[in-house]
């Protein structure tokens, strides 16, 4: 099966099948791309250690996105996945010849580093990073723009 009908059955398991993928061409045969892609979307659905992560944003004023007071992790998340099939969202992987680099100067020879836009979240850009020897360190981070 072709990488880009791999992506789009996983973006529907995890409950974003309409957010919009970007990977060069070149490097559709990468082995272990679909796992990487995968740890990087769930990252920014799961992970709110940076404060400016998607998922940190909306934790820090849920009531700025209809949430509840003080509403569940899952209710959180839904938020986020909300955001990223809002149709304006999109996940690019980056490589050397990205127009756009990594804010915090990540190499591209040692992480898999994709940049998610949301326009109808905010203005930031996000950052998922993951380690191309040990896939289990990942993370992601927001810069404003």
């Amino acid at each position: 099966m072709a990488l880009h009908q791999q992506i789009e059955r996983l973006l529907k398991t995890l409950e974003v099948p309409d957010l919009a993928v970007e990977i060069p061409d070149d490097m559709a045969d990468e082995v272990g791309l679909l796992e990487v892609v995968d740890l990087a979307i769930c990252s920014f659905i799961e992970n709110s250690d940076d404060e400016e992560s998607p998922l940190g944003l909306i934790e820090a004023d849920p009531s700025a996105y209809d949430l509840s007071e003080e509403p569940e992790r899952e209710e959180l998340q839904a938020a986020v996945r909300d955001f990223m099939n809002a149709g304006d969202s999109t996940f690019t992987l980056i490589t050397p010849q990205s127009p756009i680099q990594p804010d915090g100067g990540e190499s591209l020879d040692k992480y898999w580093v994709f940049l998610l836009e949301m326009p109808s979240l905010s203005g930031h850009r996000w950052w998922a990073v993951v380690n191309k020897h040990k896939r289990s360190d990942s993370y992601n981070y927001g810069i404003i723009e």
